[in-house]
């Protein structure tokens, strides 16, 4: 056997059994309980062993507040370490397989076959970030329809831990499940303004973490609750109608390239194919 051959079986071999270890489950029965009373501890779950061991307690605690915010709650920082291990090693597999495959050495497949590397340790990162904007994105546009779902209930008369239970059967999506997490909280004995606050920190959006500063600043000094939920209100819309003209803004630019990618050529085609015709009857 050929020593690429054998060294790509390894590199493959190898992968398979980290993917395997990283989905073996480690979470204790204790570990359980204290998650289904605090969400946020699940991905501060102490874990031995190797992986555990290469990256430091600042990077596990920004890697932690990221897994959070991207709803990802399961998931530890050590089972990113992990994971990225693996699609690395998958990576650098699938780049001898591919060097191997075309049987050229040259700078230019090797380039390619470095590429592909880096796109193997990036993409579980790359795939925990989109995660990140795109439960951001929903909970922004869901909040302004929340806050004035709150407004109304509230001045009914309905207290605000009465309101923000009747908005959870009204929205769906992350802010939804937030705000279930937040009430069972609640129910479990935590203050509601540290249970809002934590809220905030687990999804860090600047939108919800800004509404619910005015929240609980308003119950803190005894405001009017209804006056603030109005004004936080009216501020999450202004802002969401702001970043929707920004991008109808960035829509010019952006169409450029699509339209010197398909319809320059159609223009050529339809100008010069006369031309062109002509020119071959005439010869």
């Amino acid at each position: 056997m050929p020593p690429i051959i054998f060294g790509v079986t390894v590199l493959g071999a190898f992968a398979l059994f980290l993917l395997i270890f990283a989905l073996l489950p480690r979470s204790s029965g204790v570990e359980k309980r204290l998650a289904d009373l605090d969400r946020s501890t699940v991905a501060r779950q102490a874990e031995g062993g190797f992986f555990n061991k290469l990256i430091d307690d600042q990077q596990r605690s920004q890697l932690s507040r990221k897994l959070l915010a991207a709803g990802w709650y399961t998931v530890t920082p050590t089972h990113m370490v992990v994971r990225t291990i693996v699609s690395g090693v998958g990576g650098v597999a699938a780049a001898a397989a591919l060097v191997l495959f075309v049987g050229d050495t040259s700078v230019t497949w090797l380039c390619g076959g470095a590429g592909v590397v880096f796109a193997g340790f990036a993409a579980p990162t790359v795939m925990l970030n989109r995660a990140v904007e795109a439960r951001q994105k929903a909970v922004q546009r869901m909040l302004p329809d929340l806050l004035d779902m709150l407004t109304t209930t509230v001045e009914a008369g309905v207290s605000l831990n009465g309101a923000l239970a009747a908005a959870i059967d009204a929205i769906s999506g992350p802010l939804c499940d937030e705000l279930k997490a937040t009430m069972s909280d609640i129910r479990l004995g935590r203050s509601r303004a540290e249970a809002l606050m934590a809220m905030a920190d687990r999804v860090q959006q600047p939108d919800l973490l800004t509404a619910i500063i005015a929240i609980v600043q308003a119950e803190r000094l005894g405001g009017n609750i209804v006056t603030v939920l109005e004004e936080v209100s009216l501020e999450a819309r202004d802002r969401r109608m702001m970043r929707v003209e920004e991008l109808a803004a960035q829509l010019p630019v952006k169409m450029v390239f699509p339209m010197a990618l398909f319809m320059l050529p159609a223009l050529i085609v339809m100008i010069f194919a006369p031309v062109v015709a002509d020119f071959l009857k005439s010869k």
